[in-house]
């Protein structure tokens, strides 16, 4: 028989931050201004899972879910600051 296996858990800023940046790009159809306001803290709380992730020590996972987060909410972030420019250039 083995010994006593550590069990990981999954971050749950990761999880939050893909939340959050799937409901910054919903809300961006509704309200910009409010997807924009969604859409930050997708990226922080994503930020703040990759470290603590980092620091854990292989106890908790998530690392690709926190990163999916970054990437979603930072673009509802750029598609809203995109919209805004558009008619300034052009």
């Amino acid at each position: 028989m083995s010994g006593p296996t550590e069990q990981t858990v999954l971050n749950r800023k990761a999880v939050y931050s893909v939340l959050c940046g799937l409901l910054a790009f919903a809300l961006i159809y509704l309200s910009p201004f409010v997807g924009l306001l969604v859409g930050f803290p997708a990226v922080t709380s994503a930020i703040h899972a990759r470290r603590e992730i980092a620091a854990s020590k292989g106890y908790e996972t998530g690392d690709t879910v926190a990163f999916t987060g970054l990437l979603v909410g930072g673009g509802a972030i750029v598609t809203v600051v995109l919209s805004w420019a558009m008619p300034l250039v052009g």
